[in-house]
């Protein structure tokens, strides 16, 4: 479609078709036959788009919710999909039948490997030089191997990835389809940190740490987390629950946090619903992107009872 005709197409369909309330914005298409199947919000063709991508093997990783749906089956056996049924009707699938493909998916992921990649300055990308052992006999050989690598393994710190992988012959020379745990070194973090200090100004980080703390840990502190939600969050499966809200303080840290802030995102997003500063925010990736003025908008409106 011409940037013309999706117009017209948006304009003929004003609201989103999975009847969430918001504005369309978006021409929603399957993938595989590439026919227009409707008009929706941001943020529901995001969600879609992630359910969609749990249904077929990817070539690197899988991200969002359909890696969160993959990590649930592997870890307690099954996924919660109940949230979804609007989704799946819209797809024309039943929720037996979007269950039914999701498992035969994850029946795939039958080899594990465990990555692990030497500590630089630079983040993770192409660039990045793993090194890995597999196919390994089954999830607790991995999970050794993962646990000696994080716990015995003297500097240069290492970052470690336990992965699920299909038997397509394919030697993939990264971590691909599902990350089932990940892990690091006692320090890889500080010595992260300590390099890009090396190279860069640090004082922009320092001014987000800042931020983190005034603007994203408040959003953290102000509901009961799920273990999941943690562990997720800290990247690190095998955190204990933090008891009390100050022990939930000292686990997420002054420091800026990667894992922390998409869980913050995700907590602003479900409390504002349609009260965005920018309608277009309403997608968690796009959202991240302007977290400082969408949290401090969270903020004014919490406080805005108090101030009548």
């Amino acid at each position: 479609m011409s940037p013309e005709a999706k117009a017209a197409y948006l304009a003929e369909r004003p609201r989103c078709e999975l009847r969430c309330g918001r504005a369309s914005a978006q021409v929603d298409h399957d993938h595989a036959t590439d026919e227009v199947r409707g008009a929706l919000c941001r943020r529901c063709n995001s969600r879609l788009g992630s359910l969609e991508a749990a249904l077929r093997l990817p070539g690197g990783e899988f991200q969002s919710l359909a890696g969160d749906l993959h990590r649930a089956l592997w870890r307690d056996g099954s996924a919660n999909l109940a949230g979804y049924r609007g989704d799946f009707a819209y797809l024309g699938l039943t929720m037996k039948e979007y269950t039914a493909r999701l498992r035969k998916v994850h029946e795939l992921l039958v080899l594990p490997y465990v990555y692990w990649a030497q500590v630089t300055a630079e983040p993770f990308g192409r660039g990045t030089a793993w090194t890995k052992i597999g196919p390994l006999c089954d999830d607790t050989e991995a999970r050794r191997h993962l646990t000696r690598l994080v716990n015995n393994t003297p500097p240069p710190h290492l970052w470690v990835s336990m992965t699920r992988e299909p038997d397509d012959g394919l030697n993939s020379p990264a971590p691909r389809a599902l990350v089932a745990a990940a892990g690091r070194t006692e320090g890889a973090k500080e010595t992260y940190l300590a390099l890009r200090r090396e190279l860069i100004d640090m004082s922009g980080y320092e001014a987000k740490c800042r931020d983190f703390a005034d603007l994203a840990v408040p959003v953290l502190l102000s509901r009961p987390l799920t273990l999941r939600q943690v562990r997720d969050a800290h990247h690190d499966p095998r955190v204990a629950m933090p008891r009390t809200r100050e022990q939930l303080r000292t686990l997420i840290g002054d420091q800026y946090g990667a894992g922390w802030l998409d869980l913050a995102v995700r907590i602003v997003l479900e409390d504002l619903g349609d009260d965005l500063p920018d309608a277009r925010w309403g997608v968690p990736s796009r959202a991240r992107h302007h977290w400082l003025v969408l949290f401090a908008h969270w903020r004014d409106r919490r406080a805005a009872p108090q101030a009548v």
